[in-house]
């Protein structure tokens, strides 16, 4: 409708006397803040043909004038004047409506800024500010973030404007909202939309609209619950109320009617449901455009309706289009904001992909269409953040501008802040705690610079170009397979709650090869598959358990995991697994086949954290500089420390007493690394004292970097909940906390800031450098991820704690192989194969622990001096 035919509710007049107490808080006379009556003028017309157009949901014209309201006043009155704050503030919250949430992030942290230096931070239009933001983050899925900062705003609300203000009521229900999308707490969500519908009732009517989001809220809450009958009363009363007030062809119309839909659904009222999601989709598209996120919910609500209705074809259709407007969204939410954030905003998308998934396998498993999207979407998503962290920090560096380099450096020593304090204070009698708050405001300035780095790297790159099938074909070598597993929630198809909506996680599988040829296995529920795949992990570590058992519980895991797979393979013998959730911690080498053979018998498999890691392998390396290697760490009386620690019942490192790390020598590791610098003659050796901390952050790019120390991992603690702050490596005089100007714990949060751009292979050489926390569809959150980030194209990392003599061994085998020519797997492979075949170094516990991940070409040229043929 035309903003001319827009009548404002007859209640709002009731409203305006309670808003009294802000008007203090704004501009009464515009004209007077302008030396001439002109600007005056146009702002004033510009503000009211913005609200108009906001009130008839014509949001993207709303912010084309108030793009110029804000030139204008900027112009006139300087880009700090507290009437620029308001229109800053009036943008950013269009653009959250829109769904573009980069550029409203940015201006409400702007928004924010300028109020708090111009007001103080208790004055009610910081607290506006500060609701504006929460909003955005709890959209975006940053639950955990949002919620304080609602907080705030309510605080300083109910102390300014008095617990009965509509502004009152607007955070409560804000609150609300954040307590119920975090589903632990729903008792006090209700209370909080009680709260703020009586505060509306009694300022602006219970039938006005804004009173109506309350009820809203209200009725998806009870929609959450089960409470069918009031929630569908709820919604029809929501219904009426935005169609009295706004018009039917309202965005919030279209809210309430996809809710309702959702409802009919939930219940299995299929046939009331499809008209009313067709109905919000089409209200959506004509007001909020082809790519808004809630067009995408819309669609997505459509698909899983059409298949309960058995109509596969407009399903498929349906999340297809979802999918591609997530995707259109993701470029701009993924290309700023730190990791966390975009871990967040990625979960809140889960659900379409699932959507995908399930159709193809559980639906149409005979539809090459539905087989193809299924496929597309699993290269889009899985191992999304990695690609785009790991390339935001490439792009910066290979860019790098003076104020890149401040930035950088900042965060450089942010994270290894971090670190220090949880890793620090070994005194002489008992380890002092770190500080949670101290590390808490570090762990916030880090995200912040993060979030900075990735604006900047956005300029250089697109970062978010999503993987397709085609792209990822050709990359595949010959006689290969891409085996991608994978986690996904099927519909349920009986489904009579919200909660119900999927049914347990089961782990897929698809294959895909460079002809293009395309397969698939549903291999069952996750919960069982893990269940034996801890089994067989249990076994393979322990040396001592006899190879019969030990045989025996790995092929119970290979019979559910891989058995289906390779009677899908022809033949082919060289494998491409990109694992997901507990997976990511097997050798699928040691699983054992139908006929009793280990696996690395009959393949050779190389580690990848997803398909589309391909498309960045393909990139060639920029530098070329000489290896580097470091061994035996002079820990600095380490036997005495760990002794008096033990004592006192300090060493507990499994628990997380970060501050009780105390470490012995490893001599075997200097005879490690004179063999390999035999095969490496222009390498770099640093061992005993020089092994520090910060001669590894010192370099730069060494074609291969390799690491044989001890390596550590330990679960969570409140001193460090960030899983790269729980995993790393021991250098030299770590155990005195000492090491170059470092501590000598150099964590998988400081591994991930070191540049190895042009590094073709990192080799940790140390026990458990493969583990981390484990998270679905983004691998293992520890060393391995974090040298990915930091550049280096391949790794191998450990899976449990190795035996020296045998890691020495296999090490040395192993470079050998590369100097003769083979690839990381294929040298692995061969090692593995003579180790078999050993009297000693039979069980797997000897040769499985060590995994090759990333790139699997040849490298023998790293093994020549520069200049000389290898």
């Amino acid at each position: 409708m035309a903003a001319s035919e827009y009548q404002p509710p007859r209640r709002l007049a009731r409203g305006l006397a309670s808003l009294a107490a802000s008007v203090l808080l704004l501009v009464s006379c515009p004209g007077a803040l302008f030396a001439q009556d002109q600007p005056a003028a146009e702002v004033d017309r510009l503000s009211a043909q913005i609200q108009s157009l906001q009130m008839a949901g014509r949001f993207a014209e709303a912010i084309v004038l108030d793009r110029r309201r804000l030139e204008l006043l900027e112009q006139t009155l300087g880009a700090e004047h507290p009437r620029v704050a308001d229109s800053l503030n009036n943008l950013a919250v269009l653009h959250g409506v829109l769904g573009d949430y980069a550029e409203a992030e940015a201006l409400f942290e702007r928004t924010l800024a300028l109020r708090e230096r111009a007001f103080g931070p208790t004055h009610p239009l910081v607290a506006k500010g500060l609701y504006g933001l929460a909003m955005l983050y709890g959209a975006r899925g940053n639950l955990t973030e949002a919620q304080p900062l609602a907080e705030r705003a309510l605080a300083i609300r109910r102390q300014t404007l008095g617990a009965d203000h509509p502004l009152v009521a607007k955070s409560l229900h804000g609150l609300a909202m954040l307590l119920m999308a975090r589903g632990t707490g729903d008792a006090a969500a209700e209370g909080y939309f009680l709260e703020a519908l009586a505060v509306w009732k009694q300022t602006l009517g219970e039938e006005h609209p804004e009173a109506a989001r309350s009820l809203h809220g209200l009725a998806i809450l009870c929609r959450l619950r089960g409470e069918v009958e009031r929630a569908e009363a709820l919604f029809l009363r929501v219904r009426a109320i935005w169609e009295q007030a706004y018009g039917p062809e309202h965005p919030d119309v279209a809210r309430s009617l996809h809710n309702l839909a959702g409802l009919y659904l939930d219940q299995g009222r299929l046939d009331e449901a499809k008209p009313l999601f067709r109905r919000a989709l089409a209200i959506r598209e004509a007001s909020l455009g082809t790519n808004h996120p809630g067009l995408a919910q819309s669609l997505q609500g459509l698909a899983q309706l059409a298949v309960r209705q058995g109509e596969p074809e407009l399903a498929r259709t349906s999340i297809a289009r979802a999918l591609e407007i997530q995707e259109h969204n993701l470029a701009d939410s993924l290309a700023a904001g730190s990791e966390r954030h975009k871990r967040d905003y990625l979960q809140v998308l889960t659900a379409a992909a699932d959507t995908a998934i399930s159709l193809h396998l559980r639906s149409s498993p005979a539809d090459p269409a539905a087989a193809r999207l299924a496929f597309a979407t699993v290269l889009r998503r899985k191992g999304r953040i990695l690609d785009v962290q790991s390339g935001s920090l490439a792009a910066l560096r290979a860019h790098l501008a003076p104020a890149d380099q401040v930035l950088l450096d900042q965060w450089t020593t942010a994270r290894t802040r971090l670190a220090t304090l949880a890793f620090g204070g070994l005194g002489e009698e008992v380890p002092v705690a770190a500080d949670a708050g101290a590390a808490q405001s570090l762990q916030r300035e880090a995200e912040r610079l993060e979030a900075a780095l990735s604006r900047r790297s956005a300029e250089f790159v697109a970062l978010s170009a999503p993987a397709d099938p085609q792209s990822v074909q050709r990359q595949i070598p010959d006689a290969t397979v891409l085996v991608e597993l994978m986690l996904y929630r099927p519909l349920n198809l009986q489904a009579t709650r919200f909660s119900e909506q999927f049914a347990a996680p089961r782990y897929a599988v698809y294959l895909f090869d460079g002809r293009g040829a395309l397969d698939w296995v549903d291999l069952g529920e996750a919960q069982a598959i893990d269940a034996t795949a801890q089994v067989f992990r249990n076994a393979v570590r322990n040396s001592a358990l006899p190879t019969a058992e030990l045989k025996a519980a790995a092929r119970r895991l290979d019979r559910a995991l891989m058995e289906p797979v390779r009677a899908k393979l022809g033949g082919r013998r060289r494998l491409l697994v990109s694992p997901d959730g507990a997976l990511n911690l097997i050798p699928f080498a040691a699983l054992v086949d139908e006929q009793g053979r280990f696996l690395v018998e009959r393949f050779t498999i190389q580690y990848l954290g997803s398909g589309r890691d391909l498309l960045r392998l393909a990139r060639p390396a920029s530098l070329r500089r000489p290896p580097l290697l470091m061994a035996d760490p002079d820990f600095d009386r380490a036997g005495t420390v760990v002794d008096r620690l033990a004592a006192a019942g300090k060493i507990e490192t499994r628990a997380g007493k970060f501050d009780a790390l105390g470490f012995a020598a490893l001599p075997a590791t200097a005879k490690e690394v004179a063999a390999l610098a035999e095969l490496l003659p222009d390498a770099q050796v640093l061992t005993q004292a020089a092994a520090t901390e910060s001669a590894l952050k010192r370099s730069s790019a060494p074609s291969i970097l390799h690491i044989a120390t001890h390596g550590f991992f330990l679960h969570p603690t409140a001193q460090a909940e960030n899983p790269l702050l729980r995993s790393g490596l021991a250098l030299a005089g770590v155990n005195v906390r000492k090491s170059g100007g470092d501590d000598g714990v150099l964590t998988a949060l400081e591994v991930a800031g070191l540049d190895l751009r042009g590094t073709r292979l990192a080799v940790l050489s140390a026990c458990e450098t493969g583990l981390g926390d484990v998270e679905g569809g983004e691998g293992v959150y520890g060393l391995r991820r974090a040298l990915t980030l930091a550049g280096a194209k391949s790794q191998l990392v450990s899976l449990w704690r190795v035996e020296d003599a045998a890691t020495r061994d296999l090490m040395v085998g192993f470079y050998r192989e590369l100097r003769a020519g083979a690839g990381s797997g294929d040298a692995l492979r061969r090692v593995q194969l003579t180790m078999l075949r050993s009297r000693h170094y039979r069980h797997p516990y000897y040769w499985s622990a060590f995994i090759p991940s990333g790139d699997w070409r040849p490298m023998a040229e790293l093994f020549a001096r520069p200049g000389r043929r290898p």
